[in-house]
């Protein structure tokens, strides 16, 4: 069952009160692309790549239906 978008975490539930909490990362060009716009004191990132900061978003993070399977 366990995949690189899938995992079991069946050995870590409680019968009540649990929660799930999922963290999702941006791409790198995204981050860079959102770091032109910034002043050059507000950036995050330190690189010799260059994006300019009306560069078109690449598609991110969730894409489509998240489920939850029970087993």
């Amino acid at each position: 069952m366990d995949g690189p978008w899938q995992i079991n975490v069946s050995g870590n539930l409680r019968r009540k009160n649990n929660h799930l909490k999922v963290e999702v990362i941006n791409l790198w060009p995204n981050r860079l692309i959102g770091d032109a716009a910034l002043p050059q004191n507000k950036r995050i990132t330190k690189t010799n790549i260059a994006f300019k900061k009306d560069a078109p978003l690449l598609s991110s993070g969730l894409i489509g239906p998240v489920t939850l399977s029970f087993f």
